[in-house]
């Protein structure tokens, strides 16, 4: 034991306790302050010590830290009832806090994790984490309110998969070629599915009246064709927000360059040594010309944003994969068997629908070998065509002077990306 272990032990637990019990004494109820209660500033701090204290006397009286826990137990339920008598209707919140502070002030003291300073800074995270849980109550049952019961269905769908399946994939290749691992294809349904809920809920929560191309930014989190599509529908309906629409549409395809840049270095980072430059020449260029396109004009319609729906569903999920399967099985074969031309021909066949796909299945062969300039090459494919396919939504489902704009955002995206690689190959990364 170190010579001062016990101090510091016993100082973490009085200050964890002393920090909770100054948030309960905040949160005493106006009209309270005289009469008797559980817990407060002075309080908590004596739980936390009794505890610890509890704890550190082990070897002397083995049964005195269950003795202190029974007793602080049941001194949390008189208080209760009386509390219940009294008031009638009574939350469990300050008991259960009351309980957790004295656990936390055995932890402190006792010897279940080493060393001491890892065990100490466990005890001021969750003593921190606590605190932050009382003081919370108004904003997360604000939050609480937001969410509907299909939204947190549907989190817990999302949580199954991520927690529970995923880790129970195999982690070996599989199938004709080799060419699926399980696990891997498993990650990156998670990580499209991670990316999309981010989105959503942010959407969510900073409520859905926050502009227009915020809106959009979000959008893109889910999907920047959905946001061609949704805007696309608005210009054509009411053509005065054409300008705001394609600074949108320009705001989403910047949004699905960044998450390109993120999945790339999910899947091998290394290949950004080449990827990063284009992907900045890209991203130059839909912010440049999002500005360019976009002229402030105020509309009634100026604080709606894309409508979306919750992006996670077990079915939806399923389609992604079986998709990701059928897009690894063809690169690989099409690498295999027609050498890079195939490959850049599966990229450009899957970028007309979605781009997430191809970056994540062309960055795992680059990670078995796949050369870095044909990975690049395959991966700017799949975007350019991509961002093609929605200039053509745009002049399809919007009118001409909105293509046109979009036109633009699409160009400069395509040229930006072809001088990085241009400048990239220069440089020799």
């Amino acid at each position: 034991m170190e010579s001062y272990e016990p101090h510091l032990a016993l100082a973490t637990a009085l200050a964890v306790g002393l920090l909770i019990g100054l948030e309960r004494e905040q949160s005493r109820p106006n009209g309270d302050e005289g009469k008797a209660r559980l817990g407060g500033v002075r309080t908590y701090p004596i739980f936390a010590l009794v505890g610890a204290l509890g704890t550190l006397l082990a070897p002397a009286a083995m049964w005195l830290p269950l003795i202190a826990l029974v007793g602080v137990i049941v001194l949390v339920a008189i208080s209760y009832a009386a509390s219940v008598r009294a008031r009638g209707d009574h939350g469990v919140t300050t008991e259960a806090s009351v309980i957790a502070t004295f656990l936390l002030g055995a932890l402190a003291t006792s010897h279940v994790i080493e060393p001491i300073s890892e065990r100490l800074l466990l005890v001021a995270m969750m003593g921190v984490a606590l605190t932050f849980l009382l003081s919370s109550k108004e904003w997360f049952h604000a939050i609480a309110a937001r969410v509907s019961r299909a939204d947190f269905y549907a989190t817990v769908k999302f949580l199954i998969v991520a927690v529970i399946v995923l880790p129970l994939l195999p982690r070996r290749d599989v199938g004709p070629l080799g060419a699926i691992n399980p696990f891997q294809l498993g990650l990156m349904v998670v990580t499209i599915a991670g990316l999309s809920f981010v989105g959503y809920v942010a959407s969510r929560l900073l409520g859905a009246r926050r502009g227009l191309l915020l809106g959009a930014a979000l959008g893109g989190l889910v999907s920047s064709t959905a946001v061609t599509l949704s805007f696309s529908r608005r210009a054509k309906h009411d053509p005065a927000l054409t300008p705001t629409a394609a600074a949108a549409i320009g705001v989403a395809s910047l949004i699905m360059v960044m998450r390109v840049a993120v999945l790339v270095s999910i899947g091998h980072a290394a290949l950004l040594q080449v990827l990063g430059i284009p992907l900045a020449g890209m991203a130059v260029g839909a912010a440049l010309s999002s500005v360019l396109v976009f002229r402030r004009e105020p509309t009634p319609h100026e604080h709606e944003v894309v409508p979306l729906k919750n992006p996670f569903e077990l079915s939806s999920a399923i389609k992604v994969g079986l998709m990701f399967g059928l897009v690894l099985l063809a690169t690989k074969a099409a690498s295999t068997y027609l050498g890079e031309r195939g490959l850049y021909l599966a990229a450009g066949l899957a970028g007309t629908t979605d781009v997430d796909a191809v970056t994540l299945s062309t960055s795992r062969l680059a990670s078995g070998g796949l050369a870095p300039e044909i990975a690049t090459i395959a991966i700017l494919i799949a975007i350019a065509v991509n961002t093609v396919v929605k200039t053509v939504f745009s002049f399809g489902v919007g009118t001409a002077a909105l293509g046109r704009r979009v036109a633009v955002i699409g160009g400069a995206i395509v040229l930006g990306g072809a001088f990085g690689f241009a400048l990239a190959q220069a440089l020799g990364t």
